[in-house]
Formats: structure tokens, sequence, C-alpha cells
């Protein structure tokens, strides 16, 4: 996992490594730890229940044995770090750093090479036997604290539109993104259609 210090537009660039476990990362805070997505209410066992369809397909985790009880586990993992993406949007490092320090020492975070048969390695933040809830945890963790440390927390972002607490990782070069999906910007362009329609005089 490397990040550079600086991008051609002066500002630190997040590698695709980084990305894609922040993004996983976002994926399991919104499947298991939100009230609210894309304009209806996430329910407990149905948000397992997808979130299991939807994990289990993923190529970060399709490696892993994957069970309704490590998505369980997973849900208490997600809350933790919603607390710290929660921490982060809000500018209170502080809070943010305390919170992933707490899941990194938990879930064994330690760098280290994994080489499958004929590949070259590649660094990880879990160890080769762990089991899909700590390797998750680790590898999440260690992302977000990699946005903390090269001071990109800017880039992460909760959904604007009604009815829709998703966060998401902002890769527009001005930070402009303000919806976690295509589907949400086109409900809040119809509410704001909808809206103006309602104040117009006739």
């Amino acid at each position: 996992m490397t990040v550079p210090a600086r991008g051609i537009t002066g500002q630190a660039e997040i590698d695709s490594y980084v990305a894609d476990w922040v993004e996983l990362c976002l994926t399991l805070v919104n499947d298991l730890a939100i009230e609210a997505r894309q304009g209806r209410q996430v329910t407990g066992d149905a948000g397992l229940g997808e979130a299991f369809a939807e994990l289990a397909g993923n190529a970060l985790t399709r490696q892993f044995e994957l069970s309704l009880a490590d998505v369980d586990d997973l849900a208490s993992v997600a809350r933790r770090l919603h607390i710290a993406i929660d921490a982060c949007i809000a500018g209170d490092l502080m809070t943010a750093a305390f919170a992933l320090n707490t899941v990194l020492a938990e879930f064994g975070a330690v760098p280290n090479l994994h080489a499958a048969p004929g590949e070259a390695p590649h660094l990880a933040f879990h160890a080769t036997d762990a089991p899909i809830v700590d390797a998750w945890a680790a590898e999440s963790a260690t992302a977000l604290a990699f946005l903390v440390g090269t001071h990109q927390t800017h880039r992460l972002g909760q959904c604007s539109a009604e009815t829709c607490d998703a966060f998401y990782l902002d890769a527009t070069k001005n930070a402009s993104r303000r919806f976690c999906s295509l589907a949400c910007q086109n409900r809040a362009k119809s509410a704001a259609y909808r809206q103006k329609r309602r104040v117009q005089p006739k």
C-alpha cells in the first residue's frame, strides 16, 4: 500500500489499493451500519442478507469462506468504522484516530507480504491465515488510517439526498461529489424540480 505525497495538482493522491479497501469499507458500513439508503430504510435481517450477497461476490473477499455469522460480526466492526468516518467528516481527527487505533490493534493489522503461487508478493495488512472478519477489519481500518495520515479525509462524504445516509469516497479533482450514487442524484434533481414547480406562480 503506497500513497504518493503529492500529485500533479499539488494534492496527495490515493492509490488504487487504498481506494479499493476504502470502498469496501464503505460498502460494509453502508450495508450494515446506516439507517437509510437510496430512499428506503435499511432493516436488520434483510440488510444482513443483502450484505451477504454483495460481499460474497466482491473481488476482494471472494477468496474467503463467508457465512451469515461472519456478516453479523462484520456489522459490529462496521458500527465502529462508522464512528471513525463520522469523525473524519466532522474534522474530529483525534476521535477518528482513537476509533481506528482500537480496531487496528484488536484485529491485528500488521503489514506483511502475501504471494499466491506464481504471483509477485503484494503488501497487505492482515495475516495470510486471518479469517474474513479480522482481514476485513484490519484492511478497512488501515485504509481509513491512510486517509487520516495523508490529510485526505475530505475525500469522504455522506449522501445529500433525502432518506439516504450512505457514505462515499470522492475521487473528483475538486472534491465536488454530493451523492452516493446516480440514483440518489436523480432523486434529488427530481425532488428539486417538483419543489420548483410548486412554488412557481400560476
